[in-house]
């Protein structure tokens, strides 16, 4: 029987935020280009409308993706072109999971998945549904591949903008979507009478959320380091948590501290080398 073609897939338009628009031009991702885009969204978020908000999301979701895959590319040349960079379901032990990034062998089954856990406006509502999140998936991956890989990454800006009609109503749509895909924010949006037409009548004001990463830092600490596969399935072989200071769109500095094992490098070298002990011939 002859083959169809596949169906193309449609092509996001454009956001009109340079920062942005142009991560899909570059096949050469690194975290400070995804950061220099977030932080842009961060900025301009209240003046987007639903199209360009979802074309952002799932821009800034495959930026991030790919930012991954090239650092993991350097420190484990045969990842290089097969790592999968978009949302890939795969079997759980509780339940089928979607891994943001993943690479699954013919002998082995699933070897490595990550979950991106990226909170742009709703901080503070989100970042313990976040955690929550990158802890199942742990159990739930691990349960059915014990030698599997896993790894979560929470990026999280300094602040975020609270206390008018514009900043509620895009932190629900972030939070929402964030629940499912960003193709499904249209939908969300409208589903839960959420006006994107409605004007912007005040500014937002700024609320630090640097007491809430630390918090989140202790946690998660104490959940990575999973060494091998005799560990708690509830554990992580690496998480990392990338802070952003929207306004100058770069990482910070000071969190989280160096050698916690949750910065980006050092998040990178972690999976890396465990991968290596585990899986490399």
């Amino acid at each position: 029987m002859k083959k169809l073609p596949r169906a193309k897939s449609k092509e996001t338009l454009p956001t009109g935020i340079p920062e942005i628009d142009r991560l899909a031009e570059s096949p050469n991702c690194t975290i400070h280009d995804y950061v220099a885009g977030v932080s842009a969204y961060v900025r301009g978020s209240f003046n987007l409308d639903a199209g360009p908000k979802k074309a952002a999301q799932i821009r800034l979701s495959s930026a991030l993706a790919r930012a991954l895959a090239n650092e993991l590319g350097k420190q484990l040349p045969k990842l290089q072109n097969r790592l999968t960079t978009h949302e890939q379901k795969v079997a759980g032990g509780l339940r089928t999971a979607n891994a943001d990034v993943s690479e699954s062998h013919p002998l082995d089954g699933l070897r490595l998945a990550v979950e991106l856990k990226p909170i742009n406006l709703a901080v503070g509502r989100a970042i313990w549904n976040r955690f929550g999140d990158i802890r199942t998936f742990a159990v739930n991956i691990h349960l059915k591949f014990p030698f599997a890989i896993v790894g979560g990454v929470l990026v999280v800006p300094i602040y975020e903008e609270v206390g008018t009609a514009a900043a509620r109503k895009a932190a629900a749509a972030e939070e929402m979507a964030a629940e499912g895909s960003a193709e499904a924010v249209v939908e969300q949006d409208q589903n839960a009478g959420i006006d994107d037409t409605a004007p912007v009548t005040a500014a937002p004001s700024r609320k630090s959320t640097v007491h809430l990463i630390k918090r989140a830092i202790e946690r998660l600490v104490r959940a990575g380091g999973r060494k091998s596969e005799a560990d708690a399935a509830h554990l992580l072989e690496g998480i990392a948590v990338v802070v952003y200071d929207p306004e100058t769109g770069k990482v910070d500095g000071t969190l989280p501290e160096a050698g916690s094992s949750l910065r980006w490098e050092e998040f990178i070298a972690s999976i890396a080398a465990t991968y290596r002990a585990r899986f490399e011939d």
